[in-house]
């Protein structure tokens, strides 16, 4: 049993050196801003060593005419929670929605996508509107 212990000690030692030399670790970017309204703002930083993942957080406000949006983004050692929508009424007239998002590519946190852009959510709230009085017309 000793032996094969040091048999694959060698071999575990032997296959270190013999990858050559390395490449320095290179540490993950990601687009970091704090409780901003435009995502210009966001700008790209190095992370630290231990951080694994780029993660967006993004808040809509829903009022009666205009829609508000705040965007954080930030690196992170893993991901807060993972991937989630969470949606709730402040008010009476006050709807709000956050999505968070947690990616690992560098600088994979940039804009929102299409679909969600407060824009997009109107646009998912009326088509089905739309075709419903366009059915009670018909």
């Amino acid at each position: 049993m000793e032996a094969l212990v040091r048999v694959l000690w060698a071999l575990l030692v032997s296959a270190e050196f013999a990858g050559g030399t390395k490449q320095p670790s290179v540490n993950l970017s990601c687009y970091q801003c704090f409780k901003v309204t435009k995502e210009a703002l966001c700008t790209p930083a190095e992370c630290s060593p231990t951080d694994r993942v780029c993660v967006s957080n993004v808040l809509f406000t829903y009022s009666k005419a205009k829609v508000k949006m705040l965007l954080s983004k930030r690196c992170a050692p893993r991901c807060p929670n993972t991937n989630m929508k969470y949606e709730w009424l402040s008010g009476s007239q006050l709807f709000n929605r956050i999505i968070r998002q947690c990616c690992v590519p560098s600088l994979c946190n940039r804009a929102p996508a299409t679909w969600q852009g407060p824009w997009a959510q109107r646009r998912r709230l009326l088509l089905p509107l739309a075709i419903g009085l366009l059915w009670a017309l018909l």
